[in-house]
C-alpha cells in the first residue's frame, strides 16, 4: 500500500505520466538526436567509382573504407577498415545516395555495441525530420522503435550532406528493446499483407533477418494461419497469448496520427516482426517511416482521413482490420488514440521541437551541395517546408499538418471514447469481466483509486493518466475484486 501510496503522489506531483517504463533505450554516446555529428570516410578513387557508377546501382557488394566519427563525445577513428555500399529502394537511383556501413565486414568489431549504420539522405523531406520525428513518436508511445540523429557525412574530405543515421535493428536491437535475441527476425517488404495466402518462405517479401541456417519459419506460418482463420473468442485468445496486442494497438494510433501510409495498414510495407522467446509473443516493429506528417504519393488527405477506419478500404489487412473489428479491442485503440493526443501528439509538444530542429539544421542543408540534386529543393523550401505547403508530394507543412490532424483526429475520436464503458456506481471503466492485465476509467481521479480483493487485501498496480482518461494497468488472478474510485466501490471480475 506505501508503494501505491508514492506512486500517486508522483502522479500528483507530475500531471500526465506514466510509470510503465519504456522499452527503449535512452540516447547513448552514438545515437544523440539534439547534435549533428561528423562522419568522415576514406576509400580509394577506384572503389569510390564503382561505388557511385549508374550500373552498380543495385550492388549490394561493401567496399572497404576507413572510418572516423565525430560527435560532442568523441573524436574515433577506427584502426580497421569497415564495409559501404549503397542502400534503400527507389533511394538509390536519386543523385544524393542512401548509404550503409557495417562495421564487421572485414574483420573489425561493433561500433558502441553497434553492427551497422543506416545513412538516409531523406530525400523525400526537405525539413530533414518526418522520419527522426515519428520513430521518436513511436519511442514516446512505448512501441520498440528505431533510435536516430543527424550526422555530416565526408567522403575524402569532400562534404556529400546531411544525412539521417537510423539505428539498424537486428538482434543487438531485439536484446536491448526486449532482453533476448534469440528469436526469428523478419523485415517485411511490401506485399506482406500477413493473408492466409502469404509465403512465409518468399524471402523477398519475409526476409529472415536471424537464424538463417535454421530457417524454421512454423512458428509465423502458424500464426499467419491462424490470424485469418480463428473467429470470436478464439480468436481473442490467440491475439493476446501469441501476440504483443498492447504495443500493436499503440503502433497503429501513431501510424494514423502522423500519416503514415507505407506502412502496414494501408501499403502492407515496411515493419519488421519479432519471435520474443521470453515472452512467446510476436512483437510489431515499425520501420521507414519517412513517408509521414502529410508527404503524399498516393493521393489522400492523410490529415483527415480517418483515424477510426484507416487501414486500406478494399484490401485485406486481417492483422489491423480484424483486431480493430472486436470491441475491446477497438476500444483500447480509441483510448490510446486520446492518449497521443493529450500528451505527445499536440502542438504544444510538436512545435517546439519543429522549431529546434529547424535551426540545427540549417547551416548544413545549406552547405549541402546534393539537397537540391533530387526533387530541387533548396534552403528556402527547407525553410518554408516547416509551415507551409510545397506542392508536389507536400501538401502540408509540418505545423500546417500537425493542427489539421490534431483538429480532424480529436474530433474523430471524441464522441467513441467519451462513450466508452457504462456508468458504475458514478465511473466508468472497461473492459469488464477482464482478463487481470488492465483496464481503463473513463472517469475518476488518481489519487483515490485502489484494488482490494473480497477478503480486503490491497493489489498493486501501476497507473498511466492523461487528461480525465485513466489507465490501470496490473497482474490480477482469477476472481473477483472492488474497485474502488473514491466512496464508489464497483465489483471487478477477472477471468
Amino acid at each position: 500500500m506505501i508503494k501505491y501510496w508514492l506512486r500517486v503522489l508522483l502522479f500528483l506531483f507530475l500531471g500526465s505520466s506514466t510509470v510503465a517504463q519504456n522499452i527503449n533505450p535512452a540516447e547513448d554516446e552514438i545515437f544523440r538526436p539534439d547534435e549533428i555529428a561528423e562522419l568522415h570516410i576514406t576509400m580509394t578513387s577506384v572503389d569510390s567509382a564503382f561505388l557511385f557508377a549508374e550500373e552498380n546501382v543495385l550492388s549490394e557488394d561493401y567496399l572497404p573504407v576507413q572510418f572516423r566519427f565525430v560527435n560532442s563525445l568523441m573524436d574515433s577513428l577506427l584502426a580497421f577498415d569497415v564495409g559501404i555500399r549503397l542502400r534503400g529502394n527507389t533511394s538509390r537511383y536519386h543523385p544524393k545516395k542512401s548509404l550503409k556501413i557495417k562495421f564487421k565486414e572485414y574483420g573489425g568489431e561493433k561500433f558502441y555495441n553497434h553492427k551497422s549504420f543506416n545513412l538516409k539522405a531523406e530525400n523525400n523531406d526537405p525539413s530533414f525530420v518526418r522520419e527522426m520525428l515519428s520513430l521518436k513518436l513511436f519511442r514516446d508511445a512505448n512501441v520498440a522503435a528505431a533510435r536516430t540523429h543527424h550526422t555530416k557525412v565526408f567522403l575524402n574530405g569532400v562534404y556529400m550532406g546531411l544525412y539521417l543515421n537510423v539505428e539498424q535493428i537486428d538482434d543487438e536491437f531485439t536484446d536491448t528493446r526486449y532482453g533476448e535475441e534469440d528469436g526469428n527476425l523478419y523485415k517485411c517488404h511490401y506485399g506482406a499483407s500477413l493473408e492466409s495466402d502469404n509465403d512465409i518462405y518468399d524471402n523477398v517479401i519475409f526476409e529472415l533477418e536471424t537464424n538463417k541456417t535454421a530457417n524454421d519459419r512454423s512458428r509465423l506460418e502458424q500464426f499467419i494461419q491462424d490470424l485469418n482463420l480463428k473467429q470470436g473468442g478464439s480468436f481473442e485468445t490467440l491475439i493476446n497469448e501469441t501476440f504483443e496486442i498492447d504495443r500493436f494497438l499503440k503502433y497503429l494510433a501513431v501510424e494514423a496520427l502522423t500519416g503514415h501510409w507505407d506502412g502496414y495498414s494501408y501499403n502492407q510495407n515496411n515493419f519488421y516482426l519479432y519471435e520474443n522467446t521470453q515472452s512467446g509473443k510476436i512483437e510489431f516493429i515499425p520501420y521507414d517511416v519517412d513517408n509521414t506528417f502529410g508527404i503524399d504519393w498516393i493521393p489522400d488527405d492523410w490529415a483527415n482521413r480517418d483515424v477510426l477506419n484507416w487501414a486500406i478500404e478494399d484490401e485485406e489487412r486481417p492483422l489491423v482490420k480484424k483486431i480493430l473489428s472486436r470491441p475491446v479491442y477497438f476500444n483500447r485503440y480509441a483510448y490510446e488514440l486520446k492518449m497521443l493526443l493529450n500528451s505527445y501528439f499536440t502542438e504544444e509538444q510538436l512545435y517546439p521541437q519543429f522549431d529546434f530542429y529547424q535551426d540545427l539544421l540549417a547551416e548544413a542543408v545549406e552547405e549541402d551541395n546534393y539537397f537540391p540534386r533530387t526533387f530541387g529543393f533548396d534552403l528556402d523550401d527547407f525553410q518554408n517546408s516547416y509551415s507551409t505547403s510545397l506542392g508536389g508530394h507536400l501538401p502540408y507543412g509540418l505545423k500546417p499538418y500537425v493542427s489539421e490532424r490534431v483538429a480532424s483526429a480529436r474530433e474523430q475520436v471524441s464522441t467513441v471514447v467519451t462513450s466508452l464503458g457504462r456508468p458504475v456506481s458514478g465511473f466508468k471503466f472497461y473492459p469488464n469481466p477482464n482478463d487481470g492485465r488492465f483496464l481503463f476509467l473513463t472517469s475518476g481521479k488518481p489519487g483515490t483509486i485502489s484494488i482490494r480483493d473480497i477478503q480486503g487485501r490491497d493489489y498493486a498496480f501501476s497507473l498511466i493518466t492523461s487528461g480525465n482518461m485513466i489507465k490501470l494497468e496490473y497482474n490480477l488472478p482469477v476472481g473477483l475484486y472492488l474497485l474502488q474510485n473514491g466512496t464508489n466501490i464497483s465489483k471487478l471480475v477477472v477471468n
